[in-house]
């Protein structure tokens, strides 16, 4: 078996872009171009052998490629087609290889930590080819043993790459991901411009992602999942009548921190375990919302926030129903604790910090909070 040490990546640039109608590798993405921005998904997992292959308009691309520290290598036989520049990446493969992403690059928006996942599981096992699986489908990039170099350069029944890997069904595994970005491509322009959004916002999960990682959790359940659905709502809600132009918070990083505020609501200190499960993900700031769900100190000068939205709407809910009067729950809590001084001081902080921010937002909605959350 290979050592499963020496990784590299083939990153496919040659195409004409015709359905864009513009040079979809240069295009902007967040603060880079599409093709800085894949090449850098492999340099923030330690890949330093990216081999870009090019052919339309390869000109415009080598000296950017070679400032990248990749290789590039042009194919003169683009025309015929992506499979013929993922041949011309794999016979370029060093000989040390142990293994080979192959990622077009018009296929930006996927997180560093997917592969990641897919460098450990390989590393630690003993499958010989590696897909990515989010919602039940493959994505890209897959990670493909060297083992099968041979066998790629010597096919030739049509098909491409995944009819030839079809062939070596049996040496592969699907591993999955809570990452959407995986199915992305940017072939057309409405392609491109979700693609775009995708990578501005990458490091917020988007809802279908957050349930994902709901259900992979080991320290989470069903009853978990519907608690925080049902918090989402309510913290959604509230958000979205907060009237305010420009809007006074961002309801996606909102929506994302209530959905996952209790991924590992089995742990002790769930709310710190929580936040570090995410901040492993790239989820900085959701895991900063997320580590306050439980305790929270504010003040009534103090503008509202996103922690102090999540922090109340969890208050509100017991398992997956709304529960308006929560003053009478932690007076309820008070008394049950009452021959344990810290338990009954700590309720009754939360208490006083749940009823801070319910003046506040009772002002600042300037309605009844009861009507806005019914």
């Amino acid at each position: 078996m290979k050592n499963r040490k020496n990784i590299s990546a083939i990153i496919p640039v040659a195409g004409l872009s015709s359905r864009m109608k513009a040079f979809k590798p240069l295009l902007p993405l967040a603060k880079r171009s599409i093709l800085e921005t894949t090449l850098n998904l492999f340099k923030l997992n330690g890949i330093t052998d990216i081999i870009v292959i090019t052919g339309h308009r390869s000109a415009d691309l080598e000296n950017r490629i070679t400032a990248m520290d990749a290789t590039c290598i042009h194919n003169p036989d683009f025309h015929q087609g992506m499979f013929s520049s993922i041949l011309t990446g794999v016979k370029n493969l060093k000989e040390d290889c142990d293994a080979f992403f192959v990622l077009p690059a018009d296929i930006p928006a996927i997180r560093a930590h997917t592969v990641r996942e897919m460098l450990r599981v390989y590393r630690s096992g003993k499958e010989k080819i590696i897909y990515p699986v989010f919602d039940g489908l493959r994505g890209h990039p897959p990670l493909i043993s060297t083992e099968f170099k041979e066998k790629i350069e010597n096919f030739s029944q049509g098909g491409g790459l995944r009819a030839c890997l079809a062939d070596f069904e049996n040496h592969a595994m699907d591993l999955k991901v809570c990452d959407k970005g995986i199915h992305m491509d940017a072939d057309t322009p409405e392609d491109y411009e979700a693609v775009r959004q995708k990578a501005e916002r990458i490091n917020v999960p988007e809802p279908c992602e957050c349930i994902c990682m709901l259900e992979d959790s080991s320290l989470a359940d069903e009853a978990v999942m519907k608690h925080c659905v049902k918090v989402a709502e309510i913290a959604v809600k509230l958000c979205s009548r907060l009237e305010h132009n420009p809007p006074l918070f961002d309801i996606h990083l909102m929506e994302a921190a209530a959905l996952l505020h209790d991924i590992a609501r089995k742990a002790p200190d769930h709310a710190v375990k929580g936040a570090e499960i995410l901040r492993d993900r790239g989820f900085s700031e959701v895991a900063d919302i997320v580590l306050t769900h439980m305790d929270l100190k504010t003040t009534p000068d103090c503008p509202l926030n996103e922690k102090e939205i999540l922090y109340f709407a969890d208050k509100l809910v017991i398992k997956d129903q709304l529960v308006i009067d929560f003053e009478k729950r932690f007076k309820e809590k008070q008394v049950r604790y009452k021959t344990n001084a810290g338990a009954v001081e700590a309720i009754g902080a939360r208490l006083e910090t749940a009823c801070i921010i319910k003046e506040k937002l009772s002002k600042s909605l300037k309605k009844d909070l009861t009507e806005v959350l019914q």
